[in-house]
């Protein structure tokens, strides 16, 4: 497969990916607010672990077809380690997905919650390196001369994933443990149990976070910069 049927793949899977990845996110987002706001939390909560479940899984989805593609190009050590990280992305998708059905079935609802929010935070930990490895790989492959300035935003993105992969476990270990600070309590006497309030917003993080560093987001930013030079690029 030559550089500009890659090329030409990757710009066909960029406005699907980051649709689907944004609908999941915000929509996650969305349901999270509602549900601080005092709204059916017992329904609204379950109903967004399972939602971004799935944009998990679309968005490990999203990488492997990316990893596939460009294994022609780049056969290297950061092409494996990525396929790796992206089993990571799938099972975690699965996992909350199932969790949150559990939870909105009413078995253990609390517990079942907080423990897909952990695993949703390691699955954003894991994943940045697999993402970092693919932006690396298509870099190399069409990022020509903005491949320096491109790897930075790259690098930042993954930083970031990090971050928020970290805080949404922190909050999901507090929101398992049953504890909390005094915002946590004030809500609580506004009218939402404590655990509940934690996951929401481990959520709402979670959500913001495959949004602005999910696959989608990164292949419409390189698409962004090597589209109008594509002709650069082709063999």
């Amino acid at each position: 497969m030559s550089i500009s049927d890659i090329t030409s793949i990757s710009n066909v899977e960029t406005s699907s990916g980051l649709l689907a990845e944004a609908v999941g996110g915000i929509a996650t987002i969305v349901l999270a607010v509602l549900a601080l706001s005092g709204i059916s939390q017992q329904y609204l909560l379950p109903i967004a672990t399972i939602v971004f479940g799935a944009a998990l899984l679309i968005e490990g989805t999203s990488m492997a077809t990316n990893f596939i593609h460009v294994l022609s190009a780049d056969t290297g050590e950061a092409a494996q380690v990525g396929i790796n990280g992206v089993s990571a992305v799938l099972l975690g998708g699965v996992t909350g997905i199932i969790l949150g059905v559990l939870a909105l079935v009413g078995i253990a609802p609390g517990a079942l919650a907080s423990a897909a929010i952990i695993v949703f935070g390691s699955a954003l930990v894991l994943s940045s390196s697999a993402a970092a490895s693919l932006n690396s790989i298509k870099l190399r492959a069409f990022g020509g001369g903005l491949a320096g300035p491109l790897g930075s935003i790259g690098a930042s993105s993954a930083g970031a994933q990090v971050l928020a992969g970290v805080a949404v476990i922190v909050l999901g270990i507090l929101a398992l443990a049953g504890t909390g600070g005094a915002a946590a309590g004030a809500a609580t006497a506004a009218g939402g149990s404590t655990h509940t309030v934690l996951d929401l917003v481990a959520l709402m993080v979670s959500g913001a976070a495959i949004l602005i560093t999910g696959n989608g987001m990164n292949n419409a930013v390189l698409s962004a910069f090597t589209v109008p030079t594509r002709g650069m690029f082709q063999r």
